[in-house]
């Protein structure tokens, strides 16, 4: 069956963007195929009941197909759209998103997607990987960097940037001790912030470099080194050391100035941010006594953005360099309402919750906390707005949240062209509980149960791990997981292979995101 060349038709999309086809009983998810093409495709992958193919030849092809602008779009990693046409993968997303909801059994409207006026030069933030003298992004599914010298998600200095500093890199032979480059560019105020991600300090080493940098490019206003001497997928170690210049810059989001340090989390579309929060505000629709509380509020864009018609505002992150920065922006805009506190979202929760009218949640993409949802269930808060970058996880909470709110129409933004990313804004409002009792007969024979998930593979949760959390899960971790929850698991699974071999056993990280594998497929 592998390398065997076959004909289908697209029949829907994978939530990576990959064409759903069907082949004499086999499903196919073909990388590059669009809806409703008929293609021949080449079979790369086969499993029992599905395989992975490839695009051999269009003989039917869509009217949202296009050339990929970017010569090396089917080989990177970041871009997974560039054959779809802006309008296709507008119609895509949106799809994403009704899919979602749909598959959640959640009905609610969903409204038309939110674009760019431009799907190109987006990115105000940029993480380059460094890698055998290698300067560019992992080819997909792998750990091999693919190298372009004109990136069309990044902004034309922020490419000039990239190329000065690896041909001084690799000059003086530094480039083995550097694993990324990390880029902040104000959209507005055109200042830069360029961070070394280095295996140890060679602060010293970078100091020419440094000075080249800044006199070359005066737009360069920060030059950070972070001392990352750790193994791990972690981009960014605390701390770091400033090299030249100050450790933040500054922009602007419509009528407010904020301040943003390396380790503080800013939108990378300033320009599709400030649509998103202008819908954020409409259905606020603050009067100006209400108290906002803004969860997960990094250096508090959205919050800030709503204080002015609040009553007053108070912002939880918890990033320490993000809540200093969310006090000097109050101050630089002259916000005295509000106040932010370093704290983990789930801690302490029932008690910033209390007298709270209106509730932001802009989580990062797993979602709320279980501590979350149910202090939120639990509260007399009246409203949520839900701000949400993973559609998964979104509807995951919203299904929760039911219980004791309601919800009918769900707003998505593309801030990520070229890509399968979107977010999506919700407003919930409380349902009082009715106190009224009635008597209702029936019979567990009477109910259809067909459609209740009783389980799932193992390679169904590593992959709903993969698309919600972004990190593997080993077999070994899910049967661990299994045994604690007391998850019947055939005997011996998760021994060792040997007597008295210890295995490593699963990190609270991984354990969280499996457990929520076991909810979201009705194992616990």
């Amino acid at each position: 069956m592998k390398n065997d060349l076959v004909t289908c038709r697209c029949r829907d999309y994978t939530i990576d963007g990959f064409g759903i086809a069907e082949y004499e009983g086999l499903v196919l998810f073909v990388k590059g195929l669009l809806l409703n093409e008929k293609a021949v495709v080449k079979i790369i992958s086969h499993k029992k009941n599905l395989a992975y193919a490839i695009v051999d030849k269009i003989l039917e092809s869509s009217p949202y197909r296009t050339e990929p602008a970017c010569p090396i779009a089917y080989k990177c990693g970041s871009c997974d759209l560039q054959h779809m046409n802006y309008e296709g993968q507008l119609l895509f997303k949106k799809k994403l998103v009704e899919n979602t909801f749909r598959q959640a059994h959640l009905d609610v409207k969903i409204a038309e997607v939110t674009g760019a006026e431009t799907p190109w030069r987006y990115r105000d933030k940029i993480q380059i990987p460094v890698r055998d003298h290698l300067f560019g992004y992992y080819r997909r599914y792998s750990n091999d960097i693919v190298e372009q010298a004109d990136c069309l998600l990044h902004s034309e200095k922020e490419n000039e940037i990239v190329a000065f500093l690896k041909e001084k890199l690799l000059a003086g032979g530094l480039d083995k001790q550097v694993r990324h480059l990390v880029l902040k560019e104000g959209y507005y105020s055109r200042e830069v912030m360029v961070c070394f991600v280095t295996k140890k300090d060679i602060a010293e080493e970078l100091g020419a470099i440094t000075k080249e940098l800044v006199r070359e490019y005066p737009e360069v206003v920060s030059v950070l080194e972070n001392i990352h001497p750790q193994e791990n997928n972690v981009i960014l170690a605390a701390g770091e050391k400033l090299l030249a210049g100050k450790d933040y810059i500054t922009d602007r989001i419509g009528e407010l100035d904020f301040r943003i340090s390396l380790h503080s989390f800013y939108q990378i579309n300033v320009r599709q941010t400030e649509k998103l929060y202008a819908k954020v505000r409409e259905l606020a629709d603050l009067k100006g006594t209400e108290n906002v509380l803004d969860l997960y509020c990094g250096i508090g864009t959205i919050g800030l953005s709503l204080a002015r018609n609040a009553g007053s505002l108070t912002g939880i992150e918890i990033v320490p360099e993000a809540i200093k920065n969310a006090k000097q922006n109050a101050e630089l805009n002259g916000i005295k309402n509000a106040s932010f506190y370093c704290s983990d979202a789930k801690e302490n929760l029932c008690d910033y919750l209390k007298n709270k009218d209106l509730v932001i949640v802009d989580p990062p993409r797993k979602g709320l906390s279980v501590e979350v949802t149910n202090a939120l269930l639990q509260s007399d808060v009246k409203r949520i707005i839900y701000v949400s970058c993973n559609p998964a996880t979104l509807v995951r909470d919203l299904s929760i949240l039911k219980e004791r709110y309601s919800f009918d129409t769900a707003y998505p933004f593309d801030l990520f062209p070229q890509t399968t990313h979107i977010e999506t804004v919700v407003l919930l409002s409380k349902v009082e509980k009715s106190t009224k009792k009635i008597h209702v007969d029936f019979s567990l024979e009477d109910l259809d149960l067909s459609g209740l998930k009783d389980g799932a593979t193992y390679e169904e949760i590593k992959a709903y791990v993969k698309e919600n959390y972004g990190f593997h899960v080993s077999n070994l971790n899910i049967a661990q997981t299994k045994e604690k929850y007391g998850i019947k698991e055939r005997e011996n699974y998760n021994l060792a292979k040997k007597n008295n071999i210890k295995q490593p056993r699963c990190t609270e990280e991984k354990e969280e995101a499996i457990l929520d594998a076991f909810k979201h497929f009705n194992m616990v």
